[in-house]
C-alpha cells in the first residue's frame, strides 16, 4: 500500500506546534505549485506580510497559503525572511477552515437573532476570536471568507466588515425579540406563486437601481448567487466585476479591463497582475486623459482572469500585459490621487 507523507530528517519528536492563522492568502494554481515545488524561493506575498508572522507565548502566528480551486494549503512562518523558514503542508485544510467558519457563523447568527430587538447586531473581532479562536480582520482573508459564509445563511439579510468587527442585519422572522410581528401573507402562498412574485419583484428593482447598487441588492440582500444573476441576465459579467463581485471567469471569456471600465466602479476596486505584485487601486481611473488612455492601451486591454477578495477590497487579476506596465499605470493614478489630496477633486 502506498501513501504520501512528509518524512522528517532525524526527527527529534513528533509533537505538534500551536499555530494561529493570522492571514489567508489565495494563490493562483501556478503560484501555489511553485511554492510547493520550490519552497525556499523568495515569495512576494511573504515579503508583504512579514509583520503578520511572529511568535508569542501562546502560539506561532503564521500565514496560510491556499491554491485556487484546491483544498490543500501551506502554513508558513518566515522569521523575517521572504521565504518560508518554517512551513507545513496541510492536505484538505480548506475544508477544515470552512468547517471552522461555519461553526463561527452558527455562533454569530445564534447570538444575534436571540438578542436583537430591531434586527441589527454587531460583534467585535475580539469577541469572535475569544469565542471561536479565529483571528478575523478586515483584509486578512479570513474576514472576507467569514463574510461569504454568513451571507449564505437564510437568517442573514446583510453582513458588513468594519475595522472593529462585523455589523449584521437579520430577517425579523428569525428574531423572537422583535415585537409585533404579523403573519406574512407571502409565506402562505404556494411555492410556485412565491417564485413568480419574487422574480416579478426583482424585475421592479432593476428599474430603481444602477448596476453597482443592483448587484448589492441581488447578491448581498436577496442572497442570489452570481451564477443565477448571470443566467437570468440581470447584469453582465463586466458590470458584476465593476460592482466588486468575487467570481472566476472562463478562460475564453475575453473580458478586458477596458470592458469593465465602461461601468461605474465600486469603491476599493484594484488591479493586480497574475504573477503577483502590489494591487493598483482604480479609484482615480476616471481622471485619465485621452492621451494617457492611449498610452496605457495595453493595460486597458489586459485580459481579466478572475476577481478575488483582497486586503483592501476586490482585486481584478489580469494577464496579457507586462507587470512593470501596471507599476507605470499605478504611478500615473497615484499622481492624480496626490493632486486631489492637495487641491480637492480634479475637474
Amino acid at each position: 500500500m502506498k501513501i504520501k507523507a512528509n518524512l522528517l530528517n532525524k526527527p527529534v519528536n513528533f509533537q505538534m506546534d500551536d499555530c494561529q492563522i493570522e492571514k489567508v492568502v489565495e494563490l493562483t494554481r501556478d503560484q501555489f505549485s511553485e511554492l510547493v515545488i520550490t519552497p525556499l524561493t523568495n515569495q512576494p506575498f511573504i515579503a508583504e506580510n512579514k509583520s503578520r508572522m511572529f511568535v508569542d507565548g501562546s502560539a506561532g502566528h503564521c500565514l496560510l497559503a491556499l491554491g485556487q480551486g484546491g483544498d490543500d494549503g501551506v502554513l508558513i512562518y518566515s522569521a523575517g525572511y521572504d521565504y518560508p523558514r518554517l512551513a507545513a503542508y496541510l492536505p484538505g485544510v480548506r475544508d477544515i477552515l470552512n468547517a471552522r467558519l461555519e461553526r463561527a457563523a452558527d455562533f454569530i447568527v445564534r447570538q444575534g437573532t436571540e438578542t436583537t430587538e430591531n434586527g441589527r447586531w454587531s460583534v467585535s473581532f475580539e469577541e469572535l476570536e475569544k469565542q471561536t479562536g479565529i483571528t478575523l480582520q478586515r483584509g486578512n482573508g479570513l474576514g472576507e471568507m467569514m463574510l461569504e459564509t454568513l451571507t449564505r445563511r437564510g437568517e442573514v439579510a446583510s453582513a458588513v466588515l468594519t475595522d472593529a468587527g462585523i455589523d449584521m442585519a437579520y430577517h425579523p422572522s428569525f428574531c423572537p425579540k422583535i415585537p409585533n410581528q404579523k403573519p406574512c401573507y407571502f409565506a402562505k402562498l404556494p411555492e410556485e406563486q412565491k417564485t413568480q412574485v419574487f422574480y416579478e419583484a426583482v424585475e421592479t428593482l432593476r428599474d430603481f437601481f444602477g448596476d453597482e447598487n443592483l448587484y448589492g441588492v441581488l447578491h448581498n440582500g436577496l442572497q442570489m448567487p452570481n451564477e443565477e444573476i448571470l443566467a437570468r441576465e440581470y447584469l453582465t459579467p463586466e458590470a458584476m466585476l465593476a460592482a466588486g463581485a468575487v467570481m472566476a471567469l472562463l478562460e475564453n471569456s475575453g473580458i478586458s479591463l477596458r470592458d469593465v471600465l465602461q461601468y461605474e466602479l465600486t469603491e476599493d476596486l484594484s488591479l493586480v497582475h497574475a504573477q503577483g505584485g502590489e494591487p493598483v487601486p482604480l479609484e482615480q481611473e476616471e481622471e485619465l486623459t485621452r492621451a494617457e488612455r492611449k498610452r496605457f492601451s495595453d493595460v486597458l486591454d489586459a485580459h481579466i482572469l478572475e476577481s478575488r477578495a483582497g486586503e483592501h477590497g476586490t482585486e481584478l487579476v489580469v494577464d496579457g500585459v507586462k507587470p512593470e506596465r501596471l507599476e507605470q499605470f499605478r504611478s500615473v493614478l497615484d499622481a492624480y490621487g496626490e493632486m486631489e489630496s492637495y487641491m480637492g477633486p480634479v475637474q
